[in-house]
């Protein structure tokens, strides 16, 4: 009976496979007078859908392991329901209905984690909600310029409309992607969930506020370039969006170098990242947006392929602290092989498919001739290297400073089996870098009326500022890496080996027991002189949300005092509103 509910609830995770392959088509249920739920497949839907195709089953398949954990599972189930609802929605109340049911069931498998504290669990469901209601407010803001909750791009609201419009639902999104200084909720989340369940969280649900956005887009027939003007070569309203997600990417990277914590460290990364996709949806054009959908394609790759590996390394050691690992690499081959290959996507690096989505969004920061920005993209992108190597080279390089890191096997086969299908996957893209322009992307911006990018084979990416072909790149690098290989296997044996892990030359200096060999103990501490760094490295936005709520309790408490002193001046208040109210509404006409 438990292998039948395994294989069912194994089968649910497939149905954004199904329901990607098997339909194409509209749906529609009327629940009341003028109001129904419509259901379609558009272009932009399929791709995200496409992503959860992904995502789903590769992070169901460890989670199955468990056994009798049919909560997790269930909530599991009615999560992945949501979500392509949410996908499918041809109408804002379907759209908020599967936002809802995806909020909520993500919370309770947050609740699921027995690290999850009660302010980490606050924090989520806080943020969550001022999402949904921001959300909610647009929709009602939407409905009372169109008379309709049909997504449809609006003809005739006026600027202010507009811009209120813009910020309700922007503001919505960018809680779900976690930008600054909305990001709060982030970093806790994702360290203290499931382990597993973190792999779902960075890959998936954080795609469904990068939907928004670009849903968001399709609403305004100009895309927002009516907002108040154009500054450069792009809307003023995109320009202040994109210097969101970089000063998003910039701070998130450097709070990713400063972590001890593996899981910690991949949620800021995973804050850096699509912060760099928020930049390329603020620029906007044909370039930038199918950046930001690569990125999206390879940072659902990419951090499904980590986390994954993360858990499979925090259940054999039952460590994840940088301090606490070590060596794994003769224990743990595949999990190695796993990280190394993610965080060579992660950086943007070639071979990998991270190099062609960077890419497309310098070369369309370049376009746009926004080049500050793009300097301090680049800034925040050759940071990102200094996290990955940490990443790479203390659980599975440094020193073993614990018994779990001495005495690990590899993962079990439900974690290697997710692992390889993604290096295989991200090696494929790195290959033929053009095949996801050609098949995923540009039916995309086709639909958005926006020019495809194309491309003269699925091997060759290929813009008006260049391009090259993946074919020769990673026929390039393989070759190089052959070599080096075979290179270090001759010399092997004459290398010596260290008779303990103190046999060092220290400069007069003989190291003991308690001397912290492992790199993992200090790496990048020393950025902490760069002022800019030190500076936003002993800073946190949660200083301003603490003010924010001592603002309120004053502000409550005051109030609280009031009413309990005098209930009768409540009354008096009521009516002194009312009449002024009735007041306005005489003098501009209303009554």
């Amino acid at each position: 009976m438990s292998l039948i509910l395994k294989l069912f609830f194994f089968a649910v995770s497939l149905s954004p496979t199904a329901l990607l392959m098997g339909w194409d088509g509209h749906l529609t249920w009327t629940l009341l007078d003028g109001v129904g739920l419509s259901l379609t497949l558009t272009p932009l839907a399929a791709f995200f859908l496409l992503l959860l195709a992904l995502a789903a089953p590769l992070v169901a398949l460890p989670m199955l392991r468990r056994p009798a954990d049919w909560p997790s599972l269930a909530l599991y189930a009615a999560l992945l329901a949501g979500m392509q609802l949410l996908l499918l929605a041809g109408d804002f109340v379907s759209f908020f209905i599967g936002w809802e049911i995806m909020t909520w069931s993500s919370y309770l498998l947050l609740l699921r984690s027995p690290r999850t504290e009660m302010a980490t669990s606050q924090s989520y469901i806080l943020f969550n909600l001022a999402s949904a209601f921001l959300l909610l407010a647009g929709i009602m803001v939407f409905y009372g310029l169109t008379g309709s909750f049909d997504i449809r791009p609006l003809v005739g609201p006026t600027q202010p409309q507009q811009l209120a419009l813009a910020l309700l639902f922007g503001l919505a999104f960018l809680i779900k992607v976690g930008t600054l200084p909305l990001h709060i909720w982030v970093p806790r989340s994702y360290d203290e969930a499931p382990d597993i369940f973190s792999a779902f969280l960075s890959a998936a649900i954080s795609k469904m506020g990068v939907y928004g956005m670009i849903l968001l887009l399709t609403l305004f027939p100009e895309a927002l370039t009516g907002l108040y003007g154009r500054l450069l070569n792009g809307p003023a309203a995109g320009y202040l969006l994109a210097w969101v997600g970089v000063i998003t990417a910039i701070v998130a990277t450097y709070k990713a170098i400063s972590q001890e914590d593996m899981k910690r460290l991949l949620a800021y990364s995973s804050i850096a990242q699509v912060g760099y996709i928020t930049t390329a949806v603020g620029v906007g054009s044909s370039l930038a947006l199918g950046g930001a959908l690569y990125l999206a394609l390879v940072h659902t790759l990419v951090k499904l392929l980590l986390f994954i590996s993360v858990a499979g390394i925090v259940l054999q050691t039952g460590q994840r602290r940088f301090n606490d690992l070590g060596r794994l690499i003769e224990r743990m081959p595949i999990s190695f092989f796993g990280v190394l290959i993610g965080i060579i996507g992660l950086a943007g690096m070639p071979p990998l498919p991270g190099f062609a989505a960077k890419y497309l969004v310098f070369v369309s920061l370049v376009d746009a001739r926004w080049l500050l920005l793009l300097a301090a993209m680049i800034l925040s992108s050759t940071a990102a290297f200094i996290y990955c190597y940490k990443l790479i080279y203390a659980p599975f390089l440094g020193h073993a400073n614990s018994a779990g890191a001495r005495e690990a096997k590899e993962a079990p086969w439900p974690y290697l089996v997710p692992q390889v299908i993604l290096m295989a996957l991200l090696f494929g893209l790195g290959v033929f870098p053009g095949f996801a322009i050609e098949v995923l992307i540009d039916p995309v911006l086709t639909a958005l009326r926006m020019a495809p990018l194309g491309g003269s084979s699925w091997a060759v990416l290929t813009t008006a500022y260049g391009g090259y072909d993946g074919v020769v790149l990673m026929s390039v690098f393989v070759t190089a890496f052959v070599l080096v290989t075979g290179l270090f296997l001759l010399l092997r044996g004459r290398m010596r080996r260290a008779g303990s892990p103190y046999d060092l030359s220290y400069a007069g200096e003989v190291p003991t027991e308690e001397t912290p060999l492992h790199y993992g103990a200090g790496m990048g501490r020393e950025l902490r002189r760069i002022p800019l760094v030190g500076w936003i490295l002993r800073h946190s936005s949660q200083g301003f949300y603490l003010g924010l709520t001592r603002q309120m309790r004053a502000a409550a408490g005051l109030l609280g005092g009031f009413y309990a002193g005098n209930p009768q001046t409540w009354i008096l208040l009521a009516v002194v509103v009312f009449a002024v109210v009735l007041g306005l509404q005489a003098v501009t006409g209303g009554i």
